[in-house]
């Protein structure tokens, strides 16, 4: 069976005024990107921008959704297993970002005081607690290896930091201090644009900023600012969409525009040169300070409404409140302040069709396949018995534990990591259990077998021990004679000069 790409999506609270439609209590929706179908729903949840994370099943152990509510320091968690709610965790205070790293270990929330918490999900620690910036952040993200986390926020800075040294500070003086501090925005940055190959060992990404610019920077030291991208005046960008190949990216704006940015241009007019030599790279100089801003005009997308008047009919723009864009690139996600997601196909732009599940403005959304243990409303929802009662069991749910509100004094003490395995029948036991000895019993070392296996095994072993033997006597005959000349060589000296003193 083909994977099967989902759309992830939550609204906030606040119904938009625009929107016609019967309100409704805000949930997580997932929705299938090929059909629209509805697949499954977690209720009641009303989440800000850049509140929600997920983790994938893998490994053996299932996994979930994590929502920050909107203005409470509570922190609701849903298993893809279950249509209610996993658990309920309570922060130290509330939170105006979150979100966990892919590789599903970490748990990062950012304040409206500008401070940063990273816990550990298995065991609920809290291993790091500092202050970053100086006014609310407004996005916490962890490149794709999990191993570097961004933070923008209200005071125009993005800073940079190495998760294992937040966990591990090699000094105590210097925990919490950015790895590396992106400074050059003048105004409020609201979202960060990563690749796939963006981690600890390069990469690029970028920033957008209520100054109405988009700024690309080098993800290794010094963080270079390779170029910088100038929207039209009185814009202010929110989102960004970045190719998952670094060949284009999209940003859009709350004034309901939508920009195509490509990172390729065309060098001139095709000639005998070959194709790869018609192309080159849009910025990426060595200190983007020096080069001239890029200006952006023509917005690829609008999204607007027809309101009618009494004396003529004019477009009402509505807001975007989130984006992204399909797997393969292939189809590009809005999210409207209305409630509304728009999905619109690439590369020609064309609006493909409209999901109007929610009430409230869109604040997350994303795509992702299918996970293996997603529990199907209306279907498949047994436990026992069929294929999908034996991938539940395979994939038990996720152990969450309580967050710490306050870092324990000695972590190493409390780290206590509980795993839960999944269960298994009776023969399904028994048979597993055959399995792993006969694993063992061939780890086993080898022992040396007897002289006396089989009658062709033993002659030849037998043959080859006669020959051992015959040259064992061999080289001993050869030391008897070796010490024989050495001893008679020895006399001979010793005699000679005992005559030789004996004549003078």
């Amino acid at each position: 069976m083909a994977p099967q790409e989902l759309i992830l999506s939550a609204c906030s609270s606040d119904p938009s005024s625009s929107s016609g439609r019967q309100i409704s209590t805000p949930s997580i929706h997932l929705h299938d990107l090929l059909t629209s179908g509805s697949v499954q729903s977690f209720k009641n949840s009303a989440s800000s921008s850049h509140s929600l994370g997920y983790v994938q099943s893998q490994n053996g152990q299932g996994a979930g959704v994590f929502a920050v509510q909107e203005g409470k320091g509570i922190l609701n968690v849903w298993a893809w297993q279950k249509d209610q709610m996993h658990t309920k965790i309570h922060l130290p205070e509330k939170m105006s970002c979150f979100t966990v790293s892919p590789n599903g270990l970490w748990a990062v929330a950012g304040s409206p005081n500008g401070q940063i918490y990273l816990w550990e999900l298995a065991s609920g620690l809290l291993l790091s607690s500092f202050t970053t910036h100086y006014r609310s952040l407004t996005s916490l993200t962890f490149t794709p290896d999990s191993q570097i986390l961004i933070s923008t926020s209200l005071d125009s800075s993005t800073h940079i930091f190495l998760v294992s040294r937040l966990i591990d500070p090699e000094d105590p003086a210097t925990a919490g201090k950015p790895y590396g501090s992106l400074t050059d925005h003048t105004l409020a940055v609201r979202a960060v644009g990563l690749g796939k190959l963006a981690g600890s060992m390069g990469g690029r990404i970028w920033t957008c900023s209520d100054d109405g610019t988009v700024k690309m920077w080098s993800l290794h030291p010094p963080f270079a600012l390779l170029c910088t991208f100038t929207l039209p005046s009185g814009s202010s960008p929110n989102n960004l969409a970045i190719d998952p190949m670094e060949r284009f990216f999209y940003v859009s704006t709350s004034q309901g525009l939508v920009y195509h940015i490509p990172l390729f241009r065309r060098k001139g007019l095709p000639d005998s040169a070959s194709a790869d030599e018609s192309y080159e790279a849009v910025g990426g100089s060595v200190n983007g300070h020096g080069s001239i801003p890029l200006k952006v005009e023509g917005a690829v997308i609008s999204t607007s409404t027809s309101a009618s008047t009494s004396t003529s009919e004019s477009k009402v723009k509505i807001s975007i409140t989130s984006m992204t864009l399909s797997i393969s690139s292939t189809t590009l996600l809005i999210g409207c302040s209305d409630g509304t997601i728009h999905l619109y196909s690439l590369p020609s732009h064309q609006h493909l069709r409209t999901l109007s599940s929610h009430s409230g403005p869109i604040t997350h959304l994303s795509t992702l396949l299918k996970p293996v243990d997603l529990l199907i409303s209306g279907g498949g929802s047994s436990s026992s018995g069929g294929v999908k009662g034996k991938v539940l069991e395979e994939y038990p749910i996720m152990e969450i534990k309580n967050f710490e509100r306050m870092k324990s004094q000695n972590v190493k003490t409390n780290h206590n990591i509980t795993i839960k395995l999944p269960q298994h029948h009776h023969n399904a036991t028994t048979n597993s259990t055959s399995s792993l000895l006969s694993q063992l019993d061939d780890l086993r070392p080898k022992r040396a077998q007897s002289i006396g296996v089989g009658a062709q095994t033993q002659g030849v072993e037998q043959a080859q021990l006669e020959s051992l033997l015959e040259e064992n006597k061999r080289l001993k005959s050869s030391l008897e004679r070796a010490s024989q000349i050495n001893e008679k060589m020895w006399n001979g000296i010793i005699d000679m000069k005992l005559t030789t003193s004996n004549g003078d």
